[in-house]
């Protein structure tokens, strides 16, 4: 008889008669009740561990064996047994037993609550697994994430305490300090309003009704659905849904008005609106289609401006009219992909302008969301050919719009303002700074009309008050730190809460500054933080991690410090494997800046004996992969530790995240300084114990499978790399990325000339292999075959895979592998132990 039935057995004839009922819905049981815990496991009862501070009505035995309801506050690391279980009813009568003795509490009904598995049974334990790539590939052929756990994930904030969350399938509306949560909806009440709507079938409606995840109108009392290509508008209160469209055509990039009482979206690239409540399309313009795009962003500047979100257009604050942009892409030349997977071969055809080339032509329209005759903002003595709008919005006067505009090589910004459609343009102030100026975000009205806007003047992203005539009033932030996003500014207190680099350059952190005062800090030094602000309040929910800890979750009010656990997100997987050494090291350049690296040493590493290296780098302009986080466990560098190879990540000094100002010596010379760098930074690795410097291989990805070809045709440092989905000559690429950071070639020819992998193909150093998406529409595959052609004139041999259904973006078992095998037979080692 095992443990567990012996258990049972003397319960059912101990237990009290006058305590024996019908089980309730689950048990709690304290962290420390690990023997009742291993002993249900054991039995194939399941045990889950509560995983969020929370309240719950529960019940608990009191004198008389009375079963009494309460309010209780229960910790993280609760034990839960639920009864609806193979078994069930046998836990439950082990824990009501337990009940009697005062260990455990029962809830009586279902309650969402935020759970992962417990510890399992200590016994029987295998020794620790070495980490190999079987980790890495996830069910699906395509890259595992690795050991990050299962973090929860918060919906939007409803008011300045409560919040979205899903738990078991389904959307509660969350008391933030407690926990307590109830129904968001009722499905039966929405799928009674989608099932009023004419062509929608009963499944078709109680699945809508049963999603955790809506497109809410702001007022949150209805939501936007799909009948085909046709939006309709359902709401939460049973009212009868509305179809607002009826269209052959789709509806791109749908919004709400501020106000609710409309929808905007582009559909054939034409701007259209529709009253909610008097269901009937408005089309706004008229010359869409083709080469000409109103409200939605042609190619490149979806690509380099708009962060690959295509929406163009902006509703006024009080919801009568739409800012949008036009394009024109004319002027602009086609470059052609063809996808070799049919018999004739498909061809593909679309505006990309590459350097020097001409960029679309754009305009600013304004235009009555009832429909109207849009107008065209005057952009003063800018030229087209030389004009790039980065970025356009409302004055809060609503009538008056500005907008971000620079010149093709975004030396300059002019925020400009239009105090109505019809006015002359007034530029505030031009913004400037010692190479290329970028987009810093929407500028932030008080109430007082004044704004707060942020500038890489210094050297370093830093908020700056302005009169609403652009005088400048003087900083609100300075410091060698990031401003990285504007959250939310209060007007009336003059705070503004923001993310910031401000206590690690490779981490975030909250702060909040008053005008005129110090910044304050929010979280916790030592650890890298993704907020969710309440949209008024000192509330925020903050996910946060470092690099040896998995992301978890805690809300917590600002000045106050926590107030409740959301996540503990354990991740007890890890406990199994073996893990290689790990060191976050800042490398010392010659010049005395210091670079952000990382180390991955073999399990077993023996200083005695020599290990190769390999380099992961990205290395893009103000874009670090350094981050103090987890990082899933760094399974793919524990894969090739495992294998017997040191891996170093690092940040060359352009892409370390330490200012703008760093990120400045890439300029006009793209590859050049990074390469400086990571060679430095080999030969300090290479200066260590058990470091072959005559092993040392590089890969990347997109910019940083240009530093892979770039390093290889470069230096002799590398003895191998992987340029994957690489740009190998910047004169291939688009103009917006590039003369940014390059100017046109015109301006700056030998800048192209010291940057090209193509031009120095007969220097190549090492094995290298190149690695394209043949379908690649962001740096196509011409860069690619333009290599290997001249490396094949000089002579010189390489290995190549293409992927002919891949664009930029390659994945799956088949990539992964191709590079693992490649690295293991460059670097001399065999898969396993």
């Amino acid at each position: 008889m095992s443990r567990f039935v012996a258990l049972v057995a003397v319960t059912l004839v101990s237990w009290p008669a006058q305590v024996r009922a019908e089980p309730a819905f689950a048990y709690l049981l304290p962290p420390t009740a690990t023997d009742v815990s291993e002993a249900l496991q054991r039995s194939g009862v399941a045990v889950s561990e509560l995983r969020e501070d929370i309240v719950l009505p529960v019940e608990a035995l009191r004198p008389g064996r009375v079963w009494h309801p309460e309010l209780v506050r229960v910790p993280a690391g609760a034990l839960v047994v639920r009864t609806d279980q193979s078994h069930g009813w046998v836990a439950a009568c082990v824990l009501e037993a337990r009940a009697v003795e005062g260990v455990s509490r029962r809830l009586p009904k279902p309650y969402p609550m935020w759970l992962g598995t417990a510890p399992g049974v200590t016994d029987g334990r295998v020794a620790k697994q070495p980490i190999t790539e079987a980790l890495l590939i996830g069910h699906g052929g395509g890259f595992s994430f690795g050991l990050q756990g299962a973090p929860v994930s918060v919906g939007e904030w409803l008011d300045a305490e409560h919040f979205l969350q899903v738990k078991d399938g389904k959307l509660w509306a969350v008391e933030a300090r407690t926990g307590k949560a109830g129904p968001f909806a009722d499905p039966e009440v929405i799928a009674k309003s989608v099932r009023a709507l004419k062509g929608v079938d009963a499944s078709t409606a109680d699945g809508i009704a049963k999603r955790t995840g809506f497109r809410f109108s702001p007022d949150r009392t209805a939501f936007l659905f799909n009948v085909g290509p046709d939006l309709a508008l359902g709401y939460f209160d049973g009212t009868p849904a509305v179809r607002l469209t009826k269209s052959d055509g789709g509806a791109e990039h749908v919004t709400f008005s501020p106000d609710g009482t409309r929808v905007a979206f582009v559909r054939g690239g034409n701007l259209f609106a529709v009253d909610v409540k008097k269901p009937e399309e408005k089309q706004l313009t008229h010359d869409g289609g083709g080469e000409i795009l109103n409200g939605v962003a042609d190619w490149v500047y979806e690509e380099e401006i708009f962060n690959r979100d295509g929406k163009a257009f902006w509703w006024s604050p009080d919801g009568k009219h739409l800012a949008f942009l036009r394009f024109d892409d004319s002027p602009v030349k086609k470059f052609n992909i063809v996808n070799l997977n049919s018999t004739r071969g498909q061809l593909e055809s679309y505006p990309y302008p590459k350097v020097g080339d001409p960029n679309p032509t754009v305009k600013i329209g304004v235009v009555p969301a009832e429909g109207g005759k849009p107008v065209f903002l005057d952009l003063g003595a800018n030229t087209p050919e030389d004009t790039l709008v980065t970025r356009v919005g409302w004055l809060p006067d609503a009538k008056g719009v500005f907008a971000h505009v620079t010149n093709r090589t975004q030396t300059f910004l002019d925020f400009t303002v239009w105090a109505t459609p019809a006015a002359k343009p007034k530029v505030l102030f031009r913004e400037t700074t010692k190479a290329w100026v970028e987009d810093a975000g929407p500028p932030h009205f008080l109430a007082d009309g004044t704004f707060l806007f942020a500038s890489d003047r210094s050297g370093w992203r830093h908020l700056y008050h302005y009169a609403a005539d652009g005088t400048l009033l003087g900083p609100v932030t300075s410091g060698a730190w990031d401003v990285k996003d504007l959250l939310r500014v209060d007007g009336a207190e003059k705070t503004a809460y923001f993310t910031a680099t401000y206590t690690n350059n490779n981490g975030t952190d909250l702060c909040r500054v008053k005008l005129g005062e110090k910044t304050e800090l929010l979280t916790e030094k030592g650890q890298s933080h993704r907020v969710s602000l309440a949209p008024s309040g000192a509330l925020f929910v903050d996910r946060h991690t470092d690099p040896v800890t998995p992301l978890r979750a805690r809300l917590v009010e600002a000045g106050k410090g926590e107030v409740r656990t959301l996540d503990t997100n354990p991740v007890r997987e890890r406990e199994k494997y073996k893990f290689g050494r790990f060191e976050r090291v800042k490398v010392p350049m010659k010049d005395g800046f210091e670079l952000e690296a990382t180390v991955t040493y073999p399990p077993d590493f023996d200083p005695a004996k020599k290990h190769p290296v390999w380099v992961f780098t990205y290395a893009g302009p103000h874009m670090p992969t350094i981050r103090d986080e987890w990082g899933g466990g760094r399974v793919l560098d524990n894969t090739l530790a495992t294998n017997g190879v040191i891996v170093l990540r690092v940040d060359p000094r352009s892409a370390s995240g330490k200012g703008m100002q760093s990120a400045w010596a890439c300029y006009k010379q793209l590859g050049v300084q990074e390469l400086k760098d990571l060679e430095e930074t080999v030969a300090w690795l290479a200066a260590k114990p058990g470091v072959d410097a005559a092993r040392v291989g590089i890969s990347g990805h997109s910019y940083g499978g240009f530093m892979a070809a770039y390093a290889l045709t470069h230096s002799k440092t590398f003895s191998a790399g992987i340029a994957s989905g690489a740009v190998t000559d910047w004169k291939l690429y688009d103009t917006i990325y590039t003369e940014r950071y390059m100017l046109t070639p015109k301006e700056n020819a030998s800048g192209y000339a010291k940057s090209s992998c193509v031009a120095a193909a007969k220097d190549v150093h090492g094995k290298l292999l190149v690695v394209h998406g043949m379908m690649d529409d962001n740096v196509h595959v011409q860069n690619s075959v333009q290599l290997a052609d001249a490396l094949q004139r000089a002579g010189r041999d390489f290995e190549m895979m293409f992927y002919p259904q891949a664009r930029h973006g390659i994945g799956g078992s088949h990539y992964l592998k191709l590079q693992l095998e490649f690295i293991r037979r460059t670097m001399g080692v065999k898969a396993g132990n």
